[in-house]
Parts: C-alpha cells; sequence; structure tokens
C-alpha cells in the first residue's frame, strides 16, 4: 500500500516506504543490513501476496515424503536452484573436502613408509620430500590437484603407491573443476535472470478505454537486445464456490490482456500498456472498488519471450493486490520526441506515476447496466409539450335515449383528452355520417377557427371524433360539435 505520495496539479508521484531501520555511518554496513535483512521490516511480508513484486512464489510445501531423496535424485536442477550463499558455500566446501582428504592420503602414504621416523637423515628417501608433517602434506595436496608445485615438495617414484595416487587425486581435481565451474557458470546464465530487467508498474490502473472500462498494467524492458516473440496473460486468483457447494480458495481465472493492436504480443521497443478488457467474459466484471477490503484476490501477470542473444526461453512475473488497484488513474506518458537529436527519448523516472481521469466507484457490470438505462431513455421521442387543455362535454338530455339500455355501459360520456371528445355509438353502420372513414384511420375535418375534428372509424361499433380547440376558440368548437350531434341524431331517426 502506497503510503506517501506527492501530488502535482493532476498528477500523483508514488514513492518507496522509507526504509524502516537505523542507519551506519558506514555505508558497507548499511548494505549488508540490507542484503541481510537485519532490523529491517520486509515488505513483501505485509504484502502477503502468492507472487512477490520480485517474481518469486510464495507457497511452501510440506508433508512430502522422502522429500530430500527425491531431490538428490534431481541433482542438477536441485545445485541450480539453490541460492547464491549456498552455491558458493558448496563451491568451497567441496574443494576444502577434496584437498584435506589427499591430504590425509598422502600423510598415510609417508606414515606407513616410514618417513616421519627419518624426518633429519639424509641417507633416507621419502615418498614425498619436503613434507615433514601434516601442514606439509595438506599443501602438496593443494599444489597437486592444482597444479602449482612451488619446488620444495615433489613425489618420489621409488615409493609405491606414490605414482597411483598422484594420478588419482589430478583427475578427481579435474573433474570436480569442471563439475564445479559448470555448476556457476549455469548459476549466471539462468534465463530467469533476464527477467529482473524486465519491469512492471508497482501499480495497476482500471480506467475507461475507448468506453470500456480497463485493467491496466505498464511493462518495459531496460535493455537494447528486446525479447523475441514476447507474450504476455494474466491469471486472477479467487475463491470460488461450485454450485455442488465444493471451495476453492485459491481457484485460476484467465485475464486477457493485448498490448495496443497487437493482441496478446508485446513489442518492447519502449514501455507499453498492457490492457484487460472488462466484460461480460471477464472475472473482473462483478469487482467494485470498495470489493478491496471484504473480497481477497490477487492478479498474476506473466511476460514470455526468447532471448535474443542466447535463444533461451525467459519469464518474467509479478502480482497486484486489491490495495494496489488505482481506480479511475491512467499511465503517465513517459516518451517523447527529442527534436534536437532527432529521436525518441523515453524517462524511465516516471514509469510509475498515474494521472487522476475520473472517479469509478461501481464494477463494469453496474456502470454497464447504468448505460443501457441511460440508452433506453434518450431513445424514447419526447412528448411535444401541448398548450390544450382537458374540457368535458355535457351531452344533451334526450342523447342517451338513442342507445339500447344493453349498451350503455359501453358509452364514455366524458373523456378527458386534449380538448374534449364525445364516443357516438351508432345503431345502424349503413347511416353513419363518416362513412367515408376505414377500420383504424384518422380523418381531420377543419372546423375554422373553431379548431379540428379527428374522426377515428371503430368499425361497426361507431366512430370517436375528437373535438379540439384552444380557449379563446372553445365557443366556436362546441357549437359545431353541437351541430354534428343533432345531424347524427337525425340520421338515426
Amino acid at each position: 500500500m502506497v503510503s506517501k505520495s506527492e501530488e502535482l496539479g493532476a498528477m500523483f508521484l508514488f514513492s518507496d516506504e522509507p526504509e524502516d531501520y537505523q542507519k551506519s555511518r558506514w555505508p558497507f554496513v548499511n548494505y549488508m543490513k540490507k542484503k541481510l535483512k537485519v532490523g529491517i521490516w520486509d515488505k513483501e511480508k505485509k504484502r502477503q501476496a502468492l507472487v512477490q513484486k520480485s517474481g518469486h512464489y510464495r507457497v511452501k510445501y510440506s508433508g512430502i515424503k522422502n522429500r530430500r531423496t527425491r531431490f538428490l535424485q534431481d541433482l542438477y536442477v536441485t545445485l541450480i536452484d539453490l541460492k547464491w550463499r549456498y552455491a558458493i558455500a558448496i563451491l568451497f566446501n567441496v574443494y576444502l573436502a577434496s584437498y584435506f582428504m589427499f591430504a590425509v592420503f598422502w600423510y598415510w602414504l609417508m606414515h606407513n613408509h616410514g618417513d616421519f621416523d627419518h624426518v633429519n637423515d639424509p641417507d633416507w628417501k621419502s615418498c614425498v620430500d619436503g613434507v615433514h608433517d601434516f601442514g606439509n602434506a595438506f599443501l602438496f595436496s593443494i599444489e597437486t590437484q592444482t597444479t602449482i608445485g612451488y619446488g620444495f615438495a615433489y613425489p618420489n617414484t621409488d615409493c609405491e603407491g606414490t605414482l597411483l595416487l598422484t594420478f588419482l587425486q589430478v583427475t578427481v581435481g579435474i573433474f570436480l573443476e569442471n563439475i564445479l565451474l559448470g555448476f556457476m557458470f549455469m548459476k549466471f546464465a539462468q534465463p530467469k535472470r533476464r527477467g529482473k530487467t524486465l519491469m512492471f508498474s508497482k501499480h495497476a490502473c482500471v480506467n475507461h478505454e475507448d468506453g470500456v472500462l480497463c485493467l491496466q498494467v505498464r511493462i518495459g524492458d531496460m535493455r537494447q537486445s528486446h525479447l523475441v516473440d514476447a507474450k504476455v496473460h494474466g491469471v486472477l486468483v479467487k475463491k470460488r464456490v461450485t454450485e455442488e457447494g465444493k471451495t476453492y480458495p485459491l481457484y485460476l481465472h484467465s485475464l486477457e490482456f493485448e498490448a495496443n493492436d497487437m493482441g496478446d504480443k508485446i513489442v518492447l521497443m519502449w514501455p507499453m500498456v498492457l490492457s484487460h478488457k472488462i466484460t461480460e467474459s471477464s472475472p473482473l466484471w462483478n469487482i467494485r472498488p470498495s470489493d478491496l477490503t471484504n473480497e481477497k484476490y490477487e492478479i498474476i501477470i506473466y511476460a514470455e519471450g526468447t532471448l535474443e542473444s542466447t535463444g533461451e526461453y525467459c519469464q518474467a512475473r509479478s502480482s497486484y493486490l486489491p490495495c494496489e488497484l488505482l481506480w479511475g488513474h491512467r499511465f503517465d506518458r513517459i516518451e517523447q520526441f527529442d527534436a534536437g537529436n532527432g529521436r525518441w527519448e523515453v524517462d524511465f523516472s516516471g514509469f510509475n506515476d498515474v494521472v487522476y481521469n475520473s472517479n469509478i466507484r461501481h464494477s463494469a457490470k453496474e456502470l454497464n447496466d447504468f448505460k443501457f438505462r441511460t440508452k433506453g431513455k434518450q431513445e424514447k421521442p419526447p412528448r411535444p409539450p401541448s398548450p390544450l387543455k382537458s374540457v368535458t362535454y355535457d351531452l344533451p338530455p334526450e342523447y342517451p335515449a338513442v342507445l339500447p339500455p344493453s349498451e350503455h355501459e359501453n358509452v364514455d360520456y366524458h373523456r378527458p383528452l386534449s380538448g374534449f371528445a364525445v364516443l357516438h355509438r351508432l345503431s345502424n353502420p349503413e347511416t353513419d355520417a363518416s362513412s367515408e372513414a376505414t377500420d383504424d384511420t384518422v380523418i381531420e375535418r377543419d372546423l375554422g377557427e373553431g379548431g379540428t375534428v379527428d374522426e377515428r372509424d371503430l368499425g361497426e361499433g361507431g366512430t370517436v371524433e375528437t373535438h379540439s380547440s384552444d380557449e379563446e376558440s372553445y365557443g366556436d368548437a362546441e357549437e359545431t360539435c353541437k351541430s354534428i350531434d343533432i345531424n347524427l341524431q337525425d340520421a338515426v331517426e
């Protein structure tokens, strides 16, 4: 978690947490304290992540039977995977054991020959001239195995076993030298060391990209010889419960990342921003910014490729916890064109700089639902404002006698509309005054300044006439409707 930040306008520059230990005035002491982690609080212990920022896994295995035997059966890989302090200890101890063992053999050979009983006898021929005690024998063993030869001690061929022991020590020395030096060379030439020069941003950003919510991570390569055919992919580690109630505390979900329009392939000539689109198929579809307080998950990023210089396969990785996701931020631009030198320049000092973009408080699913509802409301045509008012039209007392009593319930005498309306249900369709109308059609009749008459044919049931008018011409429209009503009454009779 970021503990210190400096705000410059809309840009936030994040720095590392300060080292929590008492520094000495001697730089070498501070260096050893930092390497040995003496009195230093390890930030990785505070993270409690499956994958450290350096790319190492934090998974402990237990309950394996015959574990040491299995590792010794795969001795080559076991030695390669050892830490450097153990590798150097093995190198020195193997040489020391070899020198000491053959020193014992030389001392035992001289002791059986009786050389130590005739140390000052000039007529006695010792197996090894110049060797009088075990210290001299140990030095002679080192000279023989390393072919140094200081000239004071040398073997005597008249002594039995001298040639055999010399041949055996030289042969074993060459064999051990090839094995140990090859082992140290492989430790130096491990392909995974190349991943140390691949940089991942300390934080991941979540922002909108082309209208889609995206998870973004920046990756860069400090070397001029870049990875060949490099690809990137991600994994979301999250708890999952199946429909049957089975719980998987560490369930892997695939995260597809793309760099610009290259898909999962990356070209690391300059730092690139990897994007994962949070769509319905993404496991991050329902994750909100507030979930970092009550939900545990981890995002692991893998970058793989072939080393251009050696042709070996390499993988670099990093991880991000929920507290390391910056919602509503995007990475700041660090590449710019240098017109003076005529080339592009990348400033890695701003590799982790981010810029505030927007305030995001919802998941991608919630934002998509809100966008869909907003779009649906916008597609509906707006209702035009109408200056008309609803007016009730009173029918004459003799009008209801036209209809049979069984059809009185189908008559709407007072219908509030924009204006006023009267429903005429004719008992004889042949005498319909609006015979020119058809089903589901509307006929507009101009009433002059009094308004218009909209007549909708109801088939055999009759017609609906809607008389519209404003307040100023209400009187004229009322007289017109009354005349229409009298004509219909005469037509029925």
